[in-house]
């Protein structure tokens, strides 16, 4: 980055079409990139050219719009045919096609077999076949050989077809960030790609390399700045550019961003690293992760982990460095994979949950019929969000991927999270009965894999550990008995007037609004980009303890070992109104307008939180709002800088019975530090514990709440308040307690909305 850097400072980089001596200057430097790039794979400009798109979906749709399928003389249209296992943006191309095809991935396997009969086919037609070169969700890798296969007829007996001309599109997005791709060995028609998947950055750059001889079959019909030799507005007449790249650019390519690819190329070699290295170096981390997984056992000696792959991890050849599995608990139910990113959150561990916009080797591997796929979305579950489980069985997977940066400690922290957090002790290690039955199907699809290359250690040892109870017992009979609850004590009211930030507890009484408790939540600190900062990226805001003088109208912070500061609570009153200036971000995915609040205080933040470029944001007042802000349960009730309800109420008598099943010895806070991890507006002391679930509504003195449902937790809570350092706990014992879903305290929203009084 800071080459990039260094090279924008040092150069002026201009418009390539403009054509003076910086856009002269920038056009060379683009070129030698797409030389740069055909180097990197093998070829020439010759055989192919290299178009920039916004990345390998761009790439994809480019491919998608244009390719005609239609014979030279009319009447026949060919194919388009691809593979279960693909991305979306591969599924969305079948759109533009009138006959449309999908393999499974035994079909693609049978189809490609040595002993099939190649049939060319006597119509004209153009059939289109796409598939990826390694799977982005399982690792696997396809076969390249299937390219000239799929060009000589392969396909058309199994399909009965009868198309002469076979184009083949390979999606090596996932492929090329960690293998070699050698076109002079291989000749695909169009091969996409994305190249921050590769270097990590620029991002929304990719590019699709045309093999120059196949670019007839594309008829492009849009055509705009730069890519014409002549274009007329009085008349329908148009003639594009010559060189295949110009007449597919559409506009000002994205030029500062294309040559900041040569930093990347340089530091490939700079490492002294080869993509055959980086390929067999990914996957050996994979390999080794994946068989831990395979032989980690429960106490009992129940399977602990559910892999999703088509080989058993003995080739680089057939596998790249993904590993993707499920988790499963002792008495078998699965564990969804929001918790598990939750864990993962807390152990430093970057990883991908859900379906990775895969949806055909989701449904593959998780065994998803088509009518699955429908409940599934009728029970409120989409395309990338957390609903991990319905009716108890998985919505997606977890997937770990490695990169040539990634190390064996990292695979170590991996394993270490998934054994300390989710498997029951002494934990047993063995190799799953239905191994053998895996490698066998595996070596019946990649006949070149090494059969007798089946390192994986059986160890059978048991660790000393305490055993972990199974509290669902407990569980019910806690719930059972909160039917007769007696009436609960409000112990404490505390508000939150800076997101993320420390409590203020009330003394006496405090006023309520339409959103919530008065100044609760009202603040945000917001970094450079704009971006809401949470406790999740800077523990430290825990330790900024707020006070709010309703009689001075001032907000007062400290942080231990600073001075104070003060700011006014209306920040455009007429002591800010020449600073205040009004700001723009985003809580839950809402558009937030706010006041910023001043240098002052914004220097203060970043010497306290040591974290540059922060500001200070005052969400706008009920009279300032543009746009106000809703609950997304009921667009009645508006909200504060909240999450998701206008105020949290906890049981004390739920988080003492907690704590009595937190084992970890070093858990010896203090009970109200406990309380404070799970951030509540009212702190309630109920007889039993759990009572706070049966309630519909609550009433404090004459205000009436109605509850808004459970609150689901995340590793925020894993955070003292007082010190702001994590543990695993108490989000590791909720998880064992709830059997993964971790919820703890209820929402409560307003019964009406227009009633501004005091609690």
């Amino acid at each position: 980055m800071q080459e990039i850097a260094r090279q924008l400072s040092k150069n002026l980089y201009a418009n390539p079409h403009a054509k003076n001596l910086s856009s002269k200057l920038t056009e060379d430097a683009v070129d030698i990139i797409r030389f740069q790039i055909l180097a990197h794979f093998k070829t020439n400009p010759k055989e192919y050219s290299v178009i920039f798109t916004s990345g390998a979906t761009a790439a994809l749709k480019l491919i998608a719009e244009t390719f005609s399928y239609e014979s030279d003389n009319g009447g026949d249209f060919g194919a388009f045919v691809y593979l279960q296992d693909n991305h979306t943006s591969v599924l969305g191309m079948r759109e533009y096609a009138k006959s449309v095809h999908s393999l499974t991935f035994d079909d693609a396997f049978d189809a490609f077999s040595k002993d099939v009969n190649y049939t060319p086919g006597k119509s004209a037609c153009n059939s289109l076949l796409v598939y990826p070169a390694q799977s982005n969700f399982s690792g696997v890798k396809y076969p390249l050989s299937w390219i000239d296969q799929a060009k000589k007829g392969a396909l058309n007996k199994s399909l009965k077809l009868d198309c002469q001309n076979w184009y083949v599109a390979l999606d090596a997005a996932s492929y090329v960030s960690t293998n070699e791709l050698d076109l002079s060995l291989i000749k695909p028609d169009f091969v996409t790609i994305s190249f921050y998947k590769i270097f990590g950055f620029p991002t929304g750059l990719g590019a699709l390399l045309m093999k120059n001889s196949s670019s007839g079959v594309l008829k492009k019909k849009y055509f705009g700045g730069g890519t014409v030799l002549m274009a007329q507005t009085l008349e329908n007449t148009v003639v594009l550019r010559d060189v295949i790249h110009e007449r597919f650019e559409d506009g000002t390519i994205p030029f500062l961003s294309i040559l900041a690819l040569k930093q990347g190329f340089n530091t490939i070699k700079r490492l002294n690293l080869s993509f055959d290295v980086i390929s067999k170096h990914t996957f050996a981390l994979a390999r080794y992760v994946y068989r831990n997984l395979l032989c980690l056992h429960h106490s009992n000696g129940t399977p602990a982990v559910i892999l999703y792959h088509n080989t058993t991890f003995q080739d680089s050849r057939d596998q790249g460095g993904i590993v993707n599995f499920n988790l499963i608990r002792d008495n078998g139910d699965y564990i969804g994979y929001s918790e598990v990113l939750h864990f993962s959150n807390l152990y430093g561990i970057h990883l991908r949950t859900g379906c990775f916009c895969n949806p055909g080797a989701c449904q593959h591997f998780l065994k998803l019929s088509p009518d699955d796929v429908k409940r599934h979305f009728e029970a409120g579950h989409v395309c990338g969000d957390q609903h991990d489980l319905v009716d108890g069985y998985p919505t997606g997977s977890v997937r770990i991927s490695f990169g040539y940066m990634s190390t064996k400690q990292d695979a170590d922290r991996i394993l270490e999270m998934i054994e300390n957090c989710f498997i029951s002790k002494p934990i047993v290690k063995k190799i799953p009965e239905h191994y053998e039955l895996w490698h066998k199907k595996y070596r019946h699809n990649f006949p070149h894999s090494d059969s007798n290359n089946k390192s994986i250690t059986e160890n059978r040892y048991e660790q000393q550990s305490n055993t972990i109870m199974n509290f669902n017992d407990h569980l019910t009979a806690a719930k059972s008995s909160c039917i007769n609850c007696d009436d609960g004590i409000l112990q404490q009211i505390v508000l939150y007037p800076i997101k993320s930030c420390g409590g203020f507890s009330v003394v006496n009484k405090w006023p309520i609004t339409s959103t919530g408790l008065k100044y609760d939540r009202q603040w945000m600190l917001i970094n450079s980009s704009g971006v809401c900062v949470t406790q999740k990226h800077n523990k430290k805001m825990c330790l900024i303890r707020p006070i709010i003088n309703l009689e001075t109208e001032t907000l007062t912070l400290s942080y231990p070992g600073h001075k104070r500061i003060s700011i006014p609570i209306n920040v455009n009153s007429v002591n800010y109104q020449n600073t205040a200036s009004l700001c723009q971000s985003k809580v839950c995915g809402d558009k937030i307008q706010g006041w910023d609040c001043g240098d002052e205080v914004s220097d203060w933040f970043i010497k306290v939180l040591d974290c540059p470029g922060l500001r200070l944001l005052k969400q706008c007042s009920e009279n300032e709002k543009i746009i106000s802000r809703t609950s997304r349960q009921n667009e009645q009730l508006q909200l504060s800088l909240a999450n998701k309800a206008q105020y949290l109420l906890i049981n004390t008598a739920s988080v003492v019975w907690l704590r009595e099943k937190i084992t970890e010895d070093e858990f010896t806070e203090a009970l109200e530090t406990t309380v404070q991890r799970f951030r509540p507006n009212f702190v309630v002391k109920f007889y039993n514990p759990f009572a706070e679930n049966e309630y519909g509504e609550f009433i404090f003195d004459n205000s009436k709440f109605k509850s808004g449902g459970v609150c689901t937790r995340c590793q925020m809570i894993c955070i003292d308040q007082a010190t702001a350092k994590a543990s695993r706990e108490p989000l590791q014992t909720l998880s064992k307690v709830f059997k993964g879903k971790i919820s703890f305290g209820v929402y409560l929203n307003r019964s009406e909305n227009d009633i501004n009084e005091d609690l």
